[in-house]
């Protein structure tokens, strides 16, 4: 029996979601619980698509909302203070 893996999915969605939901959220359009749902429901979704096509090791917390490079940054503490949240933390501002 051959064993499937896959090292990395595309996390953006077949039809962009990931980009749409972000760009309203960003214009006002949409929460950040909003945001956060749909980005729930699109890893859903991708894990659900790599599990029907018979991948055994489905990668888990490699998802990031822009740039999983800056989220790496943000979650050591490398981020100037110019770009902080007024409260102090790094997250969705």
């Amino acid at each position: 029996m051959a064993i499937a893996a896959n090292l990395g999915f595309p996390r953006i969605g077949l039809n962009r979601e990931l980009k749409k939901a972000l760009e309203s959220y960003w214009n006002g359009k949409q929460s950040e619980n909003d945001l956060l749902a749909a980005a729930a429901a699109l890893r859903r979704e991708n894990w659900k698509i790599q599990q029907d096509v018979g991948i055994q090791h489905i990668p888990s917390n490699d998802f990031s909302l822009y740039d999983h490079v800056l989220d790496t940054a943000a979650m050591v503490g490398a981020i100037p203070a110019r770009f902080k949240c007024a409260n102090g933390k790094i997250g969705i501002c």
